[in-house]
């Protein structure tokens, strides 16, 4: 009996421990995440999505997916997770609580107990926002360098044929030169 008793004790505190080290890797990864059940409801969000999004908890927990995503994406991904598992990099919105859009790309993941079947997905997001800002530069920069590969074409054009110009004039002033001297001679 006291050997049943320590196996149970002993059990306990692994499962302690592992809740415990569950809780710390979701309060301490920098991914914004949240768990939602089947329908959609959020459960639980953790520090990362409060930094993010700027809602606090309990801004979200008990809402749907869709208070903060657009609801035909959160839909879709929900569903995707729950028949395939696993959804990957699905480019989507999220919204801030100051009403802005964050361009993410979200992945989610079916949670299912044994013998209980799907209880809910996890949602992660990564942030595309500072991405897409570098995107837009590089398209600014490119359009420059364009704009100015094409002055650059142009003025090599004229500068070519300012040359082509003056190769066709020095040799009218060779030929002219060539009759002065044979009307000179004559």
């Amino acid at each position: 009996m006291v050997e049943k008793e320590e196996k149970i004790k002993t059990l306990s505190e692994d499962i302690a421990l592992l809740e415990s080290y569950i809780e710390d890797l979701f309060s301490f990864t920098p991914l914004p995440l949240c768990f939602v059940n089947p329908k959609g409801m959020v459960l639980e969000v953790n520090p990362a999505f409060m930094k993010v999004t700027g809602y606090n908890e309990y801004d979200v927990i008990g809402e749907s997916l869709f208070s903060f995503m657009e609801k035909e994406d959160a839909e879709n991904i929900l569903k995707e997770a729950i028949e395939k598992d696993i959804v990957e990099g699905k480019e989507t919105k999220i919204k801030t609580k100051e009403e802005e859009y964050i361009p993410v790309t979200a992945f989610a993941k079916r949670r299912k107990v044994k013998g209980e079947g799907v209880n809910g997905a996890f949602f992660s997001f990564f942030d595309l926002a500072e991405i897409k800002k570098k995107e837009e530069e590089v398209k600014k920069t490119n359009k420059k360098l364009e704009e100015k590969i094409e002055e650059m074409e142009k003025i090599n054009r004229l500068t070519i044929g300012r040359e082509l110009k003056m190769v066709e004039l020095k040799e009218k002033i060779e030929k002219l030169e060539k009759e002065l001297k044979n009307y000179k001679k004559s």
